[in-house]
């Protein structure tokens, strides 16, 4: 599958669910994350054993061309590529993690990410990992072209409920950074997706001493920041070198763009507690 068009960037999904690019791009840094990493936010820990890849991660990633552009900016561009699989019952997931406070506001960093290929499952809640438990969570799908602004302050994962192989980009700041042991702590996220009759479904993670409604929702496009479904998030990136989007390296200017979650999402269904 020719990504190039969708991506703005020479790429290509190969059959084998790898990926390939063309000889301008520049990677400044390759990592995967495998089963053993894994074990303890997965249901089956003994399905979560060994060095297979989960999944790959790929960051900073540029045209020969563009870097130039991109020296003095304050975010940089990534992916991360996820296989059509499950692992025990669970469709597979990314850890999961909150980001670090920016230093001067205190608040966390947000992020932009944009699906390339296949659907993903972009899981959000807030986390008391002393119960564990959480009072607020929800779900946004996004499929191939869309784009999900990633608010600050909330745990969450991505998941790839397939069929086939999951890709998604993101840009985010150079100085943000995730926050990996509350998962570890709880067990994985307060829902976990498994595969049930051949679906993919969300069920309460058994860790956890309360869980609230999950809500189901997709994301809200924003033209006017370069944010829309016919425009790739790397062309834009290109263009304005992130000038668009101060609250990625500023958050405390992410709320008064975006005041509310119902300003990000389109919320659709709630899915009570089994």
């Amino acid at each position: 599958m020719n990504l190039s068009q969708l991506s703005g960037l020479p790429m290509n999904l190969n059959a084998d669910g790898s990926l390939s690019f063309g000889d301008e791009i520049r990677i400044d840094e390759s990592k995967t994350r495998v089963l053993d990493e894994l074990t303890p936010v997965y249901l089956d820990p003994a399905a979560c054993r060994g060095s297979d890849v989960a999944y790959w991660m790929y960051n900073g990633v540029y045209a020969a061309a563009d870097q130039p552009r991109f020296s003095q900016a304050h975010i940089r561009y990534e992916l991360t590529l996820f296989p059509d699989k499950c692992i025990g019952r669970e469709y597979v997931k990314a850890h999961g993690h909150v980001h670090i406070p920016e230093p001067n506001s205190g608040i966390q960093y947000p992020e932009i990410c944009e699906v390339l290929a296949g659907t993903a499952h972009f899981f959000f809640q807030n986390l008391d990992p002393s119960g564990p438990s959480s009072s607020e969570a929800f779900c946004v799908e996004v499929k191939a072209g869309q784009k999900i602004v990633v608010p600050p302050g909330y745990d969450h994962l991505t998941i790839n409920p397939g069929p086939g192989p999951m890709l998604f980009s993101d840009v985010v700041a150079l100085t943000c950074g995730g926050i990996y042991d509350r998962f570890k702590r709880t067990g994985g996220a307060a829902y976990l997706e498994v595969e049930q009759a051949g679906k993919p479904v969300f069920i309460p993670n058994p860790h956890y001493a309360a869980v609230p409604a999950l809500r189901m929702a997709v994301p809200r496009e924003f033209p006017a920041l370069d944010l829309s479904s016919d425009r790739p998030l790397y062309s834009a990136f290109r263009e304005n070198a992130g000038e668009n989007w101060p609250f990625l390296w500023r958050p405390e200017v992410f709320q008064p763009a975006f005041p509310s979650l119902d300003e990000l999402f389109l919320f659709s269904t709630i899915r009570r507690p089994a």
